[in-house]
C-alpha cells in the first residue's frame, strides 16, 4: 500500500501490563499506582484524551483500587465515558498451558468487573499476550458477543496481510488482526519517542542528557538490578514529526489492506504520555485535507476499517495459530513456554482439576439433590486459579519471587477445591436415609465426578472404629490389602472439641462397579476376619500381566508391553533421554555438538512393591548419568540423576500407570520419557482446547526464518498415533509437551531446565541467577501408557477417567430423605467430552458443557434420577438463549452448554 493510500491514522493510546513479570507483583504493583495516577490526571485535565486502553484485562483496577479505594469513583466516571477501555479479560492468558474451562471463566469474570465499573464489553479481543492461539478461539469469543480479535504471536507475515478472517473448527469466522512490523509499538517509537524522548529505535542512555534522577540501589548486586529514572522528563519537539509519520507509514506499507492505518501508542508497563494529545493536534495540522488522524480505541480503529472490508476477497485461516515466524519480527511464536518450570504447569493442572472435575461436579450433585451450593467460595477459587495465568507468570518465565507468589495461589485454589468437594461430599452423607441403616452402621460412600458409569479400582485409607475388630469387608466389594494396624483419630466438633476415637486404619485397594454418572453409591463396612496380604496376582518378579497387557519390566527400567488385543509388541518403551539446553524460557536452543545421552544402558534394581487380583506394582531404581551444566558447550563432567519409576498395572485395565520420581541434579539439560511405538504414520493427535488436533510429524524445512521451527507439539491430556490397525497414546498430568519422531518415537517433556534470561523488546538480556526455573530437586511425574486401537475422539474421556477417579468417605447413618445410590445425570455418548458439570452462577439448577471434538453431528441423550423442568441452550456465559429438547444434538467441532433446572426459571 502506498503511502498516498492512507486515508486515516488510528492513535490507539495504551499500555501493556505485565502484572508480574521481571519484578513481582507487588513491586510491579507499585508502578501500577503511578501509572494509574498520571492516567487518570490526565484523562481529567485533557478532554482530548478521548481513550486510553488498559491492555485487554481488568485486574489491574481491582490492584489499583485495593490500594488507592479513595480513586474508585474517578475510576468508573471514565469506564463509563468510555475513555477507560478495559476487558474483555480478567487477567491476559497464556493458553496452551492453561485448561479449556480457564479460558470461559476469564472471560466470565472479565465480563463481571467491566461492569462492575460501570463499562460495557465491546466487540474486540485484544490478545497481546500468548505464545500461539489456541483453535477454538473464535468460537469462544463470538459466544461472548466479541467480533474482532488481535494478537501477533503464531501467525507469520508471510501467510496474511494485517487484517484476515480467522475460523474455528466449527465454522465460526472472526475478523482478525496480526498488526504489522512492530506489533503493539509502532506509534510508540517512530513518532512518540522522538517528539518526546529525543529517539527513535535506540536504547543506550546517556547519563544526563535530561534532567532526570537516575537511582540505583548500590548496597546489592541482583541479577537484573537496573537503575530507575525516578522523575523521568518528558521532551517535547515535533520537528520532523511529518517525517516520522511518513517513515512510518513506508515501514508498514503492504501490511494493512485497508487505508485506515492503526497506530499504537504504548509499550510495556508504559505511562501515557501528557504530549499525545498535542502530537496528535500537531500530525492533524500537517496532514490536513491529506490523512485524517485520530486518537481512538480498538473499536474506533474497526469501525473505520471494517467498511473497507470484502469478506469474499479476505485470507481465511482455520484452527489454531501455532506458526513459527518466517517473515516478521519480535513476534515469535516462542512455544517452549509450555515447558519452562513443568512443575507449575503440574500445579495449575492439579488446582485445575480440583475445581472442574471434583468441587463443581459434586456441587452440582449437591445442587440438584439438596438445593445448596457453594457457588461464592467456587468463585473464589477459581479467581485464585486465573490470577495465575498472566502470561509470562504462568509460561514460567518470571523470575523466582513471582513463581513463589504462584505456588502460594496454587495453594489457596487447591484448598477451596478441597473444601467445596468435601462439603459437598458430606452434604450428600448427611442426607441419606436412615432407613433400614443400624445407628452404629459404618457406610462408604463412592462418588462419581463424570457422567457415565464407572467400574474402578481404587486405593483407600479408612480409619475404622476399633469395635469392629482387625479385619473388614464391604459387601459386592472386591479388596486387596494393603496394610493395616492399630490407630486412632480425631473427632472434631465445634460443641464438643476436640476428641479422640480408638481405631484401626485399613488400607486396601478396592474394586467398585456401577458406580451411577455424576452420583453416588453407598456401601456398608462390617467386620470380619483379619485376611492377610496378597502373595500372588497380577505381579510376578519383573512381569505384570492382566486380561489385556503383559508388561515385562527390562534390567534397564524399561518396558516391554503386548497387547493382547491387538497382538503387537512394544519394546524398550519409556527410556529416558537428556539433551543440552542453551535457551530460555521461552524457547529451545542446543548447544554446539549436542550430545543426547540415554538411559538405556543403566542397570535398574526391581522389585514387586504390591501384588494382588486388583492391582499389581513393580518398582524401578536406578542412576542416570548428564552434563551437570551446560554453557555454550555441554560440561565433560557427569552426574547422576537418581530415577525411581513405579508401574501400575491393574485388572482390566489397558493403561499401564507410570511415577516417575527424578532426582535433578543437573542443570541446562531437556529431560524427556521416550517410546518407540513403531506405528508408522504421518500424524499424532493431541487434545486442544474443546477439541482433538491433528498434528504433522515432519517438521517444516525453516532454512532462512526468523524463528526456527522444531517438532514440539502442545497437548492437554493426551497425544496418541495410530496406523489405523494398532494405536498408543500417552496421557500425562500437568505436563503439556510431546513430539513423535519420523522414526515413531514418541518424547513426552519432563523438564526442560534453562536460564531465564529475561529480555524486554529485544533491549537486553538479563539472567537473575533464578534457580527456580532449572527444576532442581525432587520431581514428580506421573503418565500412563495407553494401548488399543481405540476411536481417538473417545481418548478425551478416558483421560479424565485416570486424572479424575472416584473419592471416597466414611460416615456414619445419614439424618435426611436420599437414596443410598442415586445419579444426578448420564450421557450415552463417549465420543463428547464434558468440562463443565456446576451449579449454576444464579444458584437455579446446573450447568453441563461438552464438545464434540468429531466431524459428524453427535447427539447426547441425558438421563436423569430426578426429572427436570426444562432444558435450556446457554451461551458459555450462561444465559439462556432457548429452551431445547433432550436429547441434545451437537454439531461437528462445537462447543454446547446447557443449562438444567428442577424448578421454574
Amino acid at each position: 500500500m502506498k503511502n498516498n493510500e492512507v486515508k486515516k491514522i488510528c492513535v490507539v493510546s495504551n499500555t501493556h501490563w505485565d502484572r508480574e513479570f521481571r519484578f513481582s507483583f507487588e513491586k510491579t504493583r507499585y508502578w501500577l499506582l503511578r501509572m494509574m495516577d498520571v492516567t487518570l490526571e490526565i484523562l481529567e485535565k485533557d478532554p482530548d484524551y478521548t481513550s486510553f486502553t488498559m491492555d485487554g484485562h481488568s485486574i489491574m483496577l481491582d490492584d489499583y483500587l485495593e490500594i488507592r479505594p479513595e480513586k474508585r469513583e474517578q475510576v468508573e466516571k471514565f469506564v463509563k465515558e468510555g475513555r477507560l477501555v478495559i476487558g474483555p479479560y480478567y487477567t491476559l492468558a497464556e493458553q496452551f498451558s492453561i485448561s479449556h474451562e480457564a479460558l470461559i471463566r476469564n472471560l466470565i469474570f472479565g465480563k463481571e468487573n467491566v461492569e462492575k465499573y460501570g463499562g460495557k464489553v465491546g466487540t474486540v479481543a485484544y490478545t497481546p499476550s500468548s505464545w500461539g492461539q489456541t483453535g477454538q478461539y473464535p468460537q469462544i469469543l463470538s459466544d461472548f458477543g466479541l467480533e474482532k480479535v488481535m494478537f501477533y504471536r503464531g501467525i507469520s507475515h508471510h501467510e496474511s496481510k494485517s487484517e484476515y478472517i480467522w475460523e474455528a473448527p466449527d465454522g465460526t469466522q472472526m475478523l482478525a488482526s496480526r498488526f504489522a512490523i512492530y506489533c503493539r509499538y509502532n506509534w510508540t517509537f517512530e513518532v512518540r519517542r522522538p517528539v518526546t524522548r529525543d529517539r527513535k529505535w535506540g536504547n543506550k542512555y546517556i547519563w544526563g542528557k535530561f534532567d532526570e534522577v537516575p537511582f540505583r540501589p548500590a548496597d546489592k548486586n541482583i541479577g537484573g538490578l537496573g537503575y530507575e529514572a525516578k522523575s523521568p522528563i518528558e521532551w517535547y519537539n515535533p520537528d520532523g514529526l511529518k517525517e516520522n509519520i511518513y517513515d512510518l507509514l513506508e515501514t508498514e506499507k503492504g501490511h494493512y489492506t485497508t487505508p485506515v492505518f492503526l497506530a499504537m501508542n504504548g509499550a510495556d508497563i508504559s505511562l501515557p504520555s501528557q504530549y499525545d494529545t498535542a502530537i496528535i493536534k500537531e500530525a492533524k495540522k500537517l496532514f490536513d485535507g491529506e490523512i485524517e488522524v485520530e486518537l481512538t480505541d480498538l473499536e474506533g480503529f474497526w469501525n473505520s476499517a471494517e467498511k473497507y472490508l470484502d469478506r469474499s476477497k479476505m485470507t481465511v485461516l482455520k484452527g489454531e495459530r501455532r506458526s513459527y515466524l518466517k517473515e516478521g519480527m519480535w513476534t515469535k511464536l516462542f512455544p517452549g513456554t509450555i515447558s519452562a518450570r513443568t512443575y507449575l504447569k503440574q500445579k495449575d493442572f492439579n488446582s485445575y482439576t480440583g475445581l472442574a472435575y471434583f468441587a463443581e461436579p459434586f456441587s452440582a450433585m449437591t445442587q440438584a439433590t439438596v438445593g445448596k451450593n457453594n457457588n461464592d467460595y467456587l468463585k473464589r477459587g477459581w479467581r485464585y486459579h486465573i490470577i495465575n495465568h498472566s502470561h509470562d507468570a504462568n509460561g514460567g518465565c518470571a523470575p523466582e519471587e513471582v513463581c513463589q507468589d504462584m505456588e502460594y495461589r496454587y495453594r489457596i485454589a487447591n484448598d477451596i477445591a478441597e473444601i467445596v468437594t468435601e462439603q459437598a461430599m458430606s452434604d450428600i452423607a448427611v442426607n441419606l436415609s436412615p432407613d433400614g441403616v443400624d445407628k452404629e452402621a459404618v457406610q462408604l460412600v463412592v462418588y462419581n465426578p463424570l457422567p457415565f458409569k464407572r467400574n474402578i479400582i481404587t486405593e483407600l485409607a479408612m480409619e475404622i472404629p476399633e469395635s469392629f475388630g482387625d479385619g473388614i469387608k464391604i459387601d459386592g466389594v472386591n479388596l486387596q490389602a494393603i496394610s493395616s494396624g492399630k490407630s486412632s483419630v480425631f473427632v472434631d466438633s465445634q460443641w464438643d472439641g476436640a476428641l479422640v476415637m480408638g481405631s484401626t486404619e485399613h488400607k486396601v485397594f478396592a474394586e467398585f462397579t456401577d458406580i451411577p454418572a455424576l452420583g453416588y453409591k453407598v456401601y456398608q463396612i462390617k467386620g470380619d476376619e483379619h485376611e492377610l496380604l496378597h502373595i500372588s496376582g497380577i505381579a510376578s518378579n519383573n512381569t505384570l500381566e492382566n486380561e489385556y497387557l503383559k508388561v515385562t519390566v527390562n534390567s534397564n527400567g524399561t518396558v516391554d508391553v503386548y497387547d493382547k488385543k491387538t497382538d503387537v509388541e512394544y519394546k524398550q518403551l519409556n527410556y529416558l533421554t537428556s539433551q543440552g539446553e542453551v535457551g530460555n524460557a521461552w524457547e529451545h536452543k542446543a548447544p554446539e555438538r549436542d550430545r543426547i545421552y540415554n538411559s538405556t544402558g543403566v542397570n535398574a534394581c526391581v522389585s514387586v512393591i504390591d501384588n494382588g487380583p486388583l492391582v499389581g506394582k513393580i518398582r524401578v531404581d536406578y542412576k542416570f548419568a548428564v552434563p551437570i551444566h551446560c554453557d555454550n558447550e555441554q560440561s565433560e563432567t557427569l552426574v547422576d540423576l537418581p530415577v525411581c519409576m513405579i508401574y501400575t498395572l491393574e485388572k482390566n485395565s489397558s493403561d499401564l500407570k507410570v511415577e516417575a520420581v527424578i532426582e535433578n541434579n543437573a542443570k541446562d539439560h531437556w529431560l524427556r520419557a521416550n517410546f518407540h511405538t513403531g506405528i508408522k504414520t504421518d500424524y499424532s493427535y493431541s487434545d486442544s482446547h474443546f477439541d482433538i488436533v491433528r498434528r504433522d510429524v515432519k517438521v517444516p524445512d525453516s532454512t532462512g526464518w526468523v524463528e526456527q521451527a522444531f517438532g514440539m507439539q502442545p497437548l492437554r491430556t493426551f497425544a496418541a498415533v495410530t496406523d489405523g490397525k494398532n494405536g498408543f497414546a500417552v496421557m500425562p498430568k500437568g505436563l503439556f509437551e510431546y513430539e513423535v519422531f519420523e522414526d515413531t518415537t514418541m518424547a513426552l517433556t519432563l523438564l526442560r531446565a534453562c536460564k531465564i534470561k529475561l529480555e524486554v523488546a529485544d533491549k537486553k538480556q538479563v539472567d537473575p541467577n533464578d534457580y527456580g526455573v532449572q527444576s532442581q530437586g525432587k520431581q514428580v511425574f506421573e503418565y500412563a501408557l495407553h494401548f488399543g486401537n481405540d476411536d481417538i475422539n473417545t481418548l478425551p474421556n478416558h483421560a479424565a477417567e485416570l486424572f479424575a477417579p472416584v473419592k471416597c468417605a466414611v460416615c456414619g447413618r445419614g439424618k435426611g430423605t436420599l437414596p443410598l445410590q442415586a445419579s444426578t445425570v448420564s450421557i450415552d455418548n463417549k465420543k463428547v467430552h464434558f468440562t463443565a458439570l456446576k451449579p449454576a452462577f444464579d444458584g437455579n439448577g446446573i450447568i453441563l458443557r461438552f464438545y464434540n471434538p468429531t466431524d459428524t453431528e453427535q447427539v447426547v441423550t441425558f438421563t436423569f434420577d430426578k426429572a427436570p423442568y426444562a432444558l435450556y441452550r446457554c451461551n458459555m456465559g450462561e444465559d439462556i438463549i432457548e429452551e431445547i429438547a433432550n436429547p441434545v444434538k451437537a454439531a461437528a467441532k462445537k462447543i454446547v452448554t446447557v443449562k438444567v433446572v428442577w424448578n421454574e426459571q
